[in-house]
């Protein structure tokens, strides 16, 4: 399974008390079995960047930075703000781990993302246990599916209508433009 490793940044200067921050890094590893091969991390704690995923000891410098390859050991550099060589040399000389969290991160983000009809479903389902509402089509039933559908479409289209004219009008005097396309008086 996975383990994890405390990395210490400390930039203190000596005569300072003992006190440094330590945050969870995690190390690589992986068991397997006659079964499948298990990673080592959940979907939900994927590091979202090269640099989180493999890369420790990070310095900052006046201009640049520098982390160490958690792969290979190499210490690499990079301009402070810029990811483009420590990305660069994990696509390249490790390719395979780098493709394995680039799946990882993409399947943990189809699943973090909330549709907008899961919403309506969800509060349709609310609704319907609701002592109050009186429900008249089930969340399968296919005129509740059109009627959701096409709320969600006269939802996108009346925002994206508000944006398109607010833009087209180049942010003259916005909270006037938006009155105007909600036809309120501000």
């Amino acid at each position: 399974m996975s383990d994890l490793v405390s990395q210490a940044d400390v930039h203190l200067p000596p005569d300072s008390p003992d006190v440094c921050i330590l945050s969870p890094v995690p190390v690589l590893s992986s068991t397997s079995d006659n079964s499948t091969e298990t990673t080592s991390q959940t979907i939900v704690n994927i590091p979202k960047t090269v640099r989180d995923k493999f890369y420790v000891n990070i310095k900052t410098y006046e201009t640049n930075w520098s982390g160490q390859c958690i792969l290979c050991n190499k210490i690499k550099y990079d301009n402070k703000g810029v990811t483009s060589n420590i990305n660069r040399h994990v696509k390249s000389q490790h390719g395979k781990e780098y493709q394995e969290w680039l799946a990882q991160l993409n399947e943990s983000s189809k699943k973090d993302q909330t549709k907008i009809t899961d919403i309506f479903i969800k509060t349709n389902e609310t609704t319907r246990t609701s002592s109050f509402s009186k429900a008249h089509y089930k969340n399968n039933h296919p005129r509740q599916i059109q009627l959701s559908q096409s709320i969600v479409e006269n939802l996108i289209i009346d925002i994206f209508t508000k944006w398109f004219y607010i833009s087209t009008t180049q942010g003259q005097d916005v909270k006037k433009d938006f009155a105007n396309v909600n036809h309120v008086k501000m």
